[in-house]
């Protein structure tokens, strides 16, 4: 069984109905693949997705519960199907390592070092990671 960690992308794109990122999923169920996020995936996901059910900045909903969009609800449990790796460690130091050797984002590169960490493909339509995943001889599933 291949493991498969899903980037916020995939899964942004996925919510928006972006054919791509819906085939992409439709390929997961014909396939023996265990798929993973991590809390940087979860965060990226409802972050992005606040704003694109609300069409308001996701810091205008914060103490407010009325403004949350009922759309919440079926991110959260499609979000819990997913198994969940945490950071740890080695996850932190080798981000650090790829922030300094890629210019990655943080967040990017704490995707990418929890794929290198416990050898997962990594499922994203974000090119940001192609050239580093490649070198780091990451598996991308790109569609």
């Amino acid at each position: 069984m291949k493991e498969v960690l899903i980037d916020s992308s995939l899964l942004v794109e996925y919510f928006k109905g972006n054919q791509k990122a819906v085939g992409l999923f439709e390929s997961f169920e014909d396939q023996e693949f265990a798929l993973y996020i991590t809390e940087t995936v979860f965060s990226e996901v409802i972050y992005l997705l606040l704003s694109h059910y609300s069409r308001v900045a996701p810091r205008t909903i914060k103490g407010n519960v009325r403004r949350l969009p009922s759309e919440l609800d079926l991110v959260f449990k499609a979000l819990e199907s997913f198994g969940f790796v945490g950071s740890s460690q080695g996850v932190l130091s080798k981000a650090k390592e790829l922030i300094k050797t890629y210019a990655l984002l943080p967040n990017d590169a704490l995707i990418l070092a929890t794929c290198i960490e416990h050898g997962f493909a990594l499922a994203t339509l974000d090119e940001d990671f192609f050239e580093p995943a490649k070198k780091e001889g990451v598996e991308l599933i790109t569609g």
